[in-house]
């Protein structure tokens, strides 16, 4: 420096030792924004994952519901695996889940037979029919559930209620006109699996029984689901009063006793049949007595079928044998810059190009669910 001032020389050394401090500033800055992420980013990916999984397991422990169940997992199975979450079945792996619940207090039978599939349905006063709301406790925009002992039903809108004739009038045409004695509950049919968005993100979400779609937690990036069932075939037996019995799943009707349908022989229906009088079960043994077998879509796509095979109602019988569904849950860090390129770590890669310690690996958690017999 002279008494005139700085040279150019002095002034460009100046300048380049403010941008090498600036640019290590900056550095270390960046440095230090992304450490600060790590820490809430993980802590989020674990938090959905708790949300995740305790959204799967918290909806199967809750298939059939608590009022009327007994009734309604002995005629309909509350728990039946999807291969996508449209309502597919013949995928290669099961990815969804259809879940039937019984809600609130509306349980009710048919005072009469439903003269049409097109017609109101006429309920009968009993304990277990609430006065209010609507009839039953059925009232408009409800949804509910009518079924038999044979394991035939409907899941329908309430369109109109008439409290002073006892009548729930269905949004459109059942399947079938239903006998007098078939029960009538409000329930919930969810349907509950991952919504992927155009670049691949996952959101599990739950699909109501009027395609509604609700997002569930964000960032699910697999579900996978394995499921389990009985090995053996139910035990069935007629009682000693007459009424027919079974270790799970429908009961043979009794001998005798005509199928409304003309669709099976008498006293038989789509989980027994009947040699020389007995009952005897339809399902085939899949495994030793007492023990549970993995169950594959295939398993549950072959019949037999309870209500004619390709109607919209129809169900595989051997959905009965389900006990058990293990849930495996993965969720990735939600913003990009914290996953690295797509790897063991990473389902899908991100953007950052990071070292490890600035990463946020994708989580995943596995838990069984039992699915009591009824």
């Amino acid at each position: 420096m002279s008494a005139r001032g700085f040279t150019l020389v002095e002034l460009l050394v100046a300048t380049v030792i403010t941008l090498l401090v600036t640019a290590a500033a900056l550095a270390m800055a960046a440095s230090a924004r992304a450490s600060f992420n790590v820490g809430p980013g993980s802590l989020d990916t674990v938090r959905r994952l708790r949300g995740a999984v305790e959204s799967g397991a918290g909806a199967l422990r809750a298939a059939g519901g608590d009022i009327g169940s007994g009734a309604l997992l002995s005629s309909v199975p509350a728990v039946r695996p999807l291969t996508d979450l449209d309502g597919g079945t013949d995928g290669p792996a099961f990815q969804a889940l259809w879940i039937l619940r019984a809600v609130d207090f509306a349980a009710a039978r048919l005072a009469a037979a439903q003269p049409r599939p097109t017609d109101s349905l006429t309920l009968a006063v009993s304990p277990s029919c609430p006065i209010t709301p609507g009839v039953c406790g059925l009232d408009v925009d409800d949804v509910a559930a009518v079924f038999d002992a044979r394991g035939r039903f409907d899941v329908f809108e309430v369109v109109a209620v008439v409290p002073e004739l006892m009548r729930v009038t269905p949004a459109a045409g059942l399947s079938r006109a239903y006998a007098a004695g078939a029960h009538v509950m409000k329930v919930r049919a969810d349907r509950i699996g991952i919504l992927r968005d155009a670049d691949g993100a996952g959101v599990l979400s739950r699909v109501t029984w009027a395609g509604a779609r609700e997002p569930i937690v964000d960032g699910v990036v697999e579900l996978e689901l394995r499921v389990w069932g009985e090995a053996a075939p139910p035990d069935l037996r007629d009682g000693e009063d007459g009424t027919a019995l079974a270790s799970y799943g429908l009961p043979p009707s009794s001998p005798g006793e005509e199928d409304s349908d003309g669709y099976w022989p008498p006293g038989e229906n789509c989980m027994a049949l009947r040699d020389e009088g007995q009952p005897l079960s339809r399902l085939a043994p899949l495994g030793a007595p007492t023990t549970l077998v993995e169950l594959h879509p295939a398993h549950l796509d072959d019949g037999p079928w309870c209500e004619r095979a390709g109607s919209a109602t129809a169900f595989d019988a051997d959905l009965f044998r389900i006990r058990r569904v293990d849930l495996r849950v993965r969720v990735e860090a939600m913003p990009a810059l914290l996953r690295g390129s797509a790897s063991r770590l990473f389902r899908r890669g991100g953007t950052s190009a990071a070292t490890p310690l600035r990463w946020v690996p994708d989580r995943e958690m596995a838990l069984s669910v039992a699915i009591p017999r009824r």
